[in-house]
């Protein structure tokens, strides 16, 4: 048997989730990863990727497994581990399958909680300006008013303006840059043996804090093998994302996310969503952002070390993910049912919290 568990992750001080670029790693300017991925400059996504979010939940089952599956930091028994956590990490694959990841069967999207009622706040759709016709035969609806789609050729939609992102708790509506603020750490970096500087020595990182400390955190939802119990671990520090980002897990019983809207004939994504483009086209229309997606391969019988330059961890190709919040307009029902099931035929991604939609 299976149960959901939620998992609230309050950070203790800033925090930084990575992205396609890192800062040098070790000394070797010239190593292929340098090579493809250093940058003198690096900003944090605002939010953790569902890989991060699985990778913490398996290192935290083997923490606490024992000493004879883990130990200083290292596995001791391959076989009980990967009863636990499975034997590999996150992998796409052509068929689009789920992967095993032992006692874990699957996570949810992640989310903005507030601490003090356990209120979920959900990307809003970004319906962007669309022109409002109450009279037109109607394709899709905009907070449940009718809207013509041909009409948004009349520039009423610039789909070259930057779209706003907001988060909603089904009440009230604010943009997601009033939940985040920057923590900019400006530097120049030394050689450790010289302690002279290189001509690409400067850089600037930019991690995140809320805001409002306290008042919120991270939330999801994984779905975990009865056996294990997880409220066990409450209150433990874990790690997720780079720069030693520390947050304290929360573990309560489960809880259910509201429905926050309730349109006709058109679709949109509480989470980032992969979908070829071949297959988004067949929506009548879209208003989208894309986001890049890569993530670190392993496989448990393969490494003894987990660093990035110990030629045993694998970055993935590049992906595009649909941001959460897009809209997808179709001219029928049928239409959306279909479009529906390409999201859901992508596994592996909902299997981790991506590919969730309403």
């Amino acid at each position: 048997m299976t149960r959901n568990v939620s998992y609230g992750l309050t950070p203790i001080d800033k925090f930084f989730f990575g992205g396609d670029m890192t800062f040098q790693v070790g000394d070797n300017d010239k190593d292929s990863f340098n090579k493809r991925y250093k940058s003198y400059i690096i900003q944090s996504s605002l939010f953790p990727q569902q890989t991060s979010l699985l990778g913490m939940l398996r290192f935290l089952i083997l923490r606490n497994a024992g000493a004879d599956v883990f130990k200083d930091g290292k596995i001791v028994d391959k076989d009980k581990a990967k009863k636990l956590i499975g034997g590999k990490s996150f992998s796409v694959n052509p068929n689009h399958e789920a992967n095993r990841f032992g006692l874990i069967k699957s996570l949810s999207h992640v989310r903005l909680q507030r601490t003090k009622d356990g209120t979920d706040l959900e990307f809003k759709p970004l319906f962007g300006e669309l022109d409002l016709n109450k009279n037109a035969q109607s394709d899709g609806s905009h907070n449940y008013q009718p809207v013509s789609l041909p009409d948004i050729d009349k520039k009423v939609y610039n789909a070259k303006k930057p779209l706003k992102t907001y988060l909603t708790d089904g009440k009230g509506e604010w943009q997601v840059s009033e939940f985040f603020k920057e923590d900019r750490r400006i530097g120049i970096s030394r050689d450790i043996k010289t302690g002279k500087t290189g001509e690409d020595a400067l850089f600037i990182q930019i991690s995140y804090r809320f805001a409002q400390d306290a008042r919120y955190c991270f939330a999801f939802e994984a779905e975990i093998d009865d056996c294990l119990p997880l409220e066990q671990y409450n209150g433990q520090m874990v790690s997720v994302g780079g720069d030693n980002s520390q947050f304290i897990i929360g573990i309560t019983k489960e809880t259910q996310s509201k429905t926050l809207s309730g349109m006709t004939n058109a679709l949109y994504l509480l989470s980032p969503t992969f979908l070829p483009r071949e297959e988004a086209k067949t929506a009548a229309f879209a208003i989208t952002d894309l986001m890049p997606f890569r993530f670190l391969s392993s496989v448990m019988d393969d490494v003894s070390s987990y660093h990035i330059l110990s030629g045993k961890l694998v970055r993935s190709d590049g992906f595009e993910l649909y941001a959460p919040g897009s809209v997808f307009y179709f001219k029928s029902e049928e239409e959306k049912q279909k479009f529906a099931s390409l999201i859901e035929a992508k596994k592996e991604f909902r299997q981790i919290g991506y590919n969730e939609y309403q």
